[in-house]
């Protein structure tokens, strides 16, 4: 870990973890204090030459991540932000890391605001995003599609490959998912065994947000729910990124597992010393861009 991850780890993500702990906020209060903060540096650290631009996927809000230069046109991204299914959209808490992301891919990026919970409790995120993702499918007959994500994102993205499988769509031509929550059960060994070593994630954080996110009359093991559960049998190759640090490392290890005996062709890279979406950092830490550069190498190499 570099020294600036260190000092991120440190001074910024660990303290918010205290203060989670202390105060368990809701969803919304959650949202009040960190959407403007995630909106200002945003517009204040994003990368040069990436265009923004809001957009509807049939009745779903989005926003385009477009890069200015060596822009791919046979290849588009197609996002599903994190955030436990209670926070996040592509303007604040994901607006630096999806700018890189177009910007090192020199991809476009559709990336769905799909409703949140508690408001929106499930199968709202699921509805949304395979409303968005036919409505994108229809309008890229020719291109490539990327489907990606991060946390529940990246669950969201295994719980809508795993729908479209079922239901008969179009897959993805290859998935890119970073620290996927695959597992709304929080039962894997990692939540007790790297408690302490996670400097972001409390283990009653993704408790809290199944909760909000899971109604009681649905189960939670249920795949489209918790896509480590399901058949990943036909699903495309998949790429995955996670920390070792983090309490979800467990949930990418699993779903690695199970993609491979299926017969699927699914990649598990775990950066040993990373924290939970260190991706999203931007500028603060030199991990992102070797991520991202990771990514980009890993796409353009089945060209």
């Amino acid at each position: 870990m570099s020294i600036r991850s260190t000092f991120v780890s440190t001074f910024f993500l660990r303290p918010n973890k205290i203060l989670y702990r202390l105060f368990h906020p809701s969803p919304s209060v959650i949202r009040f204090v960190i959407h403007p903060q995630t909106w200002f540096w945003g517009n204040l650290l994003s990368p040069f030459g990436v265009r923004l631009e809001n957009s509807h996927y049939g009745k779903i809000p989005g926003v385009i991540f477009t890069p200015k230069k060596n822009t791919q046109q046979n290849i588009i991204f197609v996002y599903l932000h994190g955030g436990g299914y209670c926070i996040g959209s592509s303007r604040t808490t994901h607006r630096i890391g999806l700018s890189n992301l177009a910007k090192t891919t020199s991809c476009i990026i559709h990336s769905i605001d799909y409703r949140l919970a508690p408001t929106h409790p499930y199968p709202a995120a699921l509805d949304d995003a395979t409303e968005a993702w036919k409505a994108i499918v229809a309008d890229n007959p020719e291109s490539q599609i990327i489907l990606s994500g991060d946390s529940a994102g990246g669950g969201l993205s295994l719980a809508l490959m795993m729908r479209l499988r079922d239901e008969g769509f179009r897959l993805p031509d290859a998935a890119v998912l970073f620290s996927p929550w695959a597992d709304l059960t929080c039962s894997s060994k990692t939540y007790k065994t790297l408690a302490k070593a996670d400097p972001m994630i409390h283990p009653a954080i993704p408790n809290h947000c199944a909760g909000h996110y899971v109604p009681d009359s649905v189960d939670r093991n249920s795949p489209y729910v918790s896509p480590i559960f399901g058949d990943f049998k036909g699903l495309p190759r998949t790429l995955i990124l996670v920390g070792g640090k983090e309490i979800l490392l467990d949930d990418s290890r699993i779903v690695g597992e199970h993609a491979v005996a299926a017969g699927a062709d699914f990649e598990v890279d775990i950066w040993p010393n990373m924290f939970h979406d260190w991706w999203l950092f931007g500028p603060f830490i030199p991990e992102t861009k070797q991520c991202l550069l990771k990514v980009a190498d890993w796409i353009h190499s089945r060209e």
